[in-house]
């Protein structure tokens, strides 16, 4: 285990935590009354912009370059309004309009459309880094803007890239000397800590592309920086009071878990709790390195901290609950058992498609699995199956987790509806639920 730098922090803000001006004037005031120590910054797209470049990227694919130009001036405008609204430096406009259209020049590069995918939608991370970057320096912080991908490693997959965890260490020598440097002096109206801000969600691979982690990898990418710079803590803000153990769209009443082991929390993410990504919490163990989950909302509200608490169960029942998913159902096209060289050829068609397994299940002669819809990545899985394989798909449906809980408990949550498939554990029950026509 690392002897960890007593000096630096990380601090990761989601996308609608910088959606506005006023979301980023609020997120300055967070770094000036709750950071006092060099820190870095690591920022997602501002609210739905990577959503906005999927659709400048669909159109691209589908109209042509003029029409995806046209899409994307309406992104730009939007950011360029946003520093306006901050004031920032006049320079800020023509260095937005460089992100959004190198960006978009990268993708034409690309016949892989994947590598085209990854090019433009990383311009969403760059921009809102470039006006979170020249906002702070307004206030006289002492900020430096960095390019995360000279830090993160991945391999040559796109929208799904696997980090070289192993060279994190070593490519962020840079960044951890950067940190160390000289402080300014301080003033009242002037912050003194360096501040580096950077980027969530992108890498670059080995010969030299923009790479995604995929979607919601902000949180991930933080945990890689707080290795690569022997980091104290790694502070994760939300819009909610921590770790819920519900998500309170979905029930009522929910409460925040104040501790929570990093083995509970593992196994929270896998089954797919959205406030923290699956890839998160590994990084953070290996190096006994605490993780705070706290709003950027209500600073007064209840916080998580998620560390060593081995064998220490949440008090209350956890729920996870993911809706739209799909069960694909397969089978080998002669009817015959499903074997080990079925599932190898399964378990590749997996990996190159970049579907991530909720659920799965087996019987003698059909194999079910359980994942988010996602129409591309579910056509090129069953494609690249080849010929071998039936498959069946069954849309619409819910994926209940629930650990901790009773039966009873499960018995009432899933009422009414019908149970496709159930999975049980000493902790942890699992439905795969459908309307009942």
């Amino acid at each position: 285990m690392q002897n960890k730098s007593p000096l630096f922090s990380v601090h990761k803000f989601g996308g609608a935590s910088v959606v506005d001006a006023d979301a980023v004037r609020n997120v300055a005031k967070i770094l000036i009354t709750h950071v006092d120590s060099p820190a870095v910054v690591v920022v997602s797209a501002m609210g739905k912009t990577t959503n906005a470049l999927e659709k400048v990227f669909s159109i691209l694919n589908s109209k042509g370059i003029i029409e995806a130009q046209t899409e994307l001036s309406i992104i730009i405008s939007s950011h360029i309004q946003i520093a306006k609204e901050l004031e920032i430096d006049l320079e800020i406009e023509e260095t937005l309009r460089d992100v959004f259209n190198s960006a978009l020049d990268e993708a034409l590069e690309h016949e892989d459309v994947d590598a085209r995918y990854d090019a433009l939608v990383a311009a969403g991370e760059f921009a809102s880094t470039r006006i979170l970057e020249g906002y702070l320096r307004k206030l006289s912080f002492y900020v430096e803007w960095w390019d995360v991908r000279d830090v993160i490693s991945t391999d040559e997959r796109h929208r799904c890239a696997r980090v070289d965890e192993g060279s994190i260490f070593e490519k962020g020598e840079a960044l951890r000397k950067s940190l160390s440097g000289a402080t300014i002096a301080s003033s009242d109206s002037s912050p003194s800590q360096r501040i580096i801000v950077t980027q969530g969600f992108i890498g670059r691979s080995s010969n030299g592309r923009t790479t995604t982690l995929g979607r919601e990898g902000s949180d991930y990418s933080a945990a890689l920086l707080a290795r690569a710079i022997e980091s104290k803590e790694v502070v994760i803000w939300k819009d909610v009071p921590g770790m819920l153990n519900a998500d309170p769209k979905v029930f009522s009443n929910t409460v925040t878990v104040t501790e929570l082991d990093y083995e509970e929390a593992l196994e929270l993410s896998y089954y797919g709790a959205s406030v923290i990504h699956p890839r998160t919490i590994k990084p953070l163990q290996n190096e006994g390195i605490p993780l705070y989950l706290r709003s950027f909302i209500d600073l007064g509200s209840p916080i998580t901290r998620v560390g060593f608490y081995p064998g220490q169960k949440p008090s209350v029942p956890m729920y996870i609950s993911r809706h739209n998913v799909v069960r694909l159902s397969l089978g080998p096209s002669d009817r015959s058992f499903v074997g080990e060289d079925h599932l190898s050829t399964v378990f590749g068609a997996l990996n190159s498609s970049g579907i991530h397994i909720r659920m799965m299940q087996n019987s003698a002669i059909q194999f079910d699995l359980v994942f988010d819809e996602d129409s591309e990545k579910l056509k090129r899985f069953v494609g690249a199956l080849e010929k071998g394989f039936w498959t069946k798909t069954t849309k619409a449906l819910d994926l209940l987790t629930v650990r901790h809980g009773s039966e009873d408990l499960i018995t009432e949550l899933t009422a009414g509806r019908q149970v496709l498939m159930e999975q049980k554990c000493p902790t942890t029950v699992r439905r795969l639920l459908a309307k009942v026509s």
